[in-house]
């Protein structure tokens, strides 16, 4: 039998999410080019995976200055892109990644405790990404997301290796002991920074293009009728300027 490429490729990447999920809880989101567009991203590492555009539940943009600007949203088949107007220099996002259940078996499928009752443990995930097109006014507004990551200094002024210090917040107020993954798409696996009690951390940048840092927070749930706990992931994203540009 015939196998396609693009088959193998497909089956590759369901194993990778079946692995690395945690359900998909690792995964986080960020604002990208596509085939010549700007995409949202769902993703982890070299992972991008497809999502229902109905997931995608807001997205707003800023200017450098704070103030609101104006974002056009598209949906694909498999994802959504935007377009956002001249003016705008922050675009956020935030996608409900839903309810996912690990079974007897270790294996984590979609749905709530509802959906699988003898589950092991299941959670509801959503994501926030917060991604610069421009250098912006500091000190950095915060949007008053579930979870956030604002940066302390403005990191176009940057280049690769250096250091960035940046702040994870929850509804404006810092959260401490949160891990910060300092290169989300080229090293998953490399040191991770705990904020301190001003919800602050310093990482080392480690891409000469994008930057996607991010930082993942769980909380229990009293009620465990449909989940054990509710967990948040917030990205960072910047694209560095090329030497000359």
């Amino acid at each position: 039998m015939k196998i396609d490429a693009r088959d193998g490729l497909r089956h590759m990447a369901l194993a990778l999410a079946a692995l690395c999920c945690g359900a998909s809880s690792a995964h986080g989101v960020w604002v990208a080019q596509r085939a010549g567009e700007l995409a949202v991203v769902l993703g982890e590492g070299a992972l991008d995976e497809a999502y229902e555009p109905r997931q995608l539940r807001e997205t707003k943009a800023f200017t450098a200055t704070g103030a609101p600007s104006q974002v056009q949203v598209s949906a694909r088949a498999r994802n959504v892109v935007v377009e956002p107007a001249k003016d705008a220099a922050v675009l956020w996002v935030a996608l409900e990644d839903g309810f996912w259940s690990q079974g007897r078996d270790g294996k984590w499928v979609s749905g709530s405790r509802l959906q699988v009752p003898d589950a092991r443990k299941a959670g509801h995930y959503m994501k926030y990404g917060t991604t610069l097109l421009a250098p912006v006014r500091l000190p950095f507004a915060p949007l008053g997301a579930e979870l956030e990551i604002v940066p302390l200094a403005d990191p176009f002024a940057l280049r690769r290796g250096q250091r960035l210090a940046v702040r994870v917040l929850s509804k404006g107020r810092p959260v401490a002991g949160v891990e910060v993954i300092g290169d989300f798409t080229g090293n998953t696996a490399g040191p991770r920074v705990k904020t301190d009690r001003e919800g602050r951390a310093t990482v080392t940048l480690g891409s000469s293009g994008l930057n996607v840092i991010a930082a993942s927070l769980v909380r229990p749930r009293g009620d465990r009728s449909e989940a054990d706990e509710d967990g948040l992931e917030a990205t960072l994203a910047f694209v560095l300027p090329r030497a000359g540009h």
